[in-house]
């Protein structure tokens, strides 16, 4: 299992679990935005310092800290 900031760019991954060091606010964001356990992400691109990455997830793309990427969980 790899955090999604470390996987590869334009494969698909399986999103399997929310780190537990994950802040509860943060967390509640993740649901909110659609990184629901099962899901399929893409990580798309990444920033020229690589501090923020694009995702696709639920046919949206969406910009993520990497730093907060690293929560999540996946499997693939």
């Amino acid at each position: 299992m790899q955090n999604l900031s470390s996987c590869e760019f334009n494969k698909y991954f399986v999103i399997s679990s929310v780190s537990k060091a994950c802040p509860h606010a943060v967390r509640r964001r993740f649901f909110d935005l659609g990184f629901t356990y099962g899901q399929k992400v893409k990580k798309v691109r990444s920033s020229l310092l690589g501090k923020v990455i694009l995702v696709e997830i639920r046919g949206y793309l969406l910009s993520v800290r990497s730093s907060l990427a690293k929560f999540l969980e996946v499997e693939g």
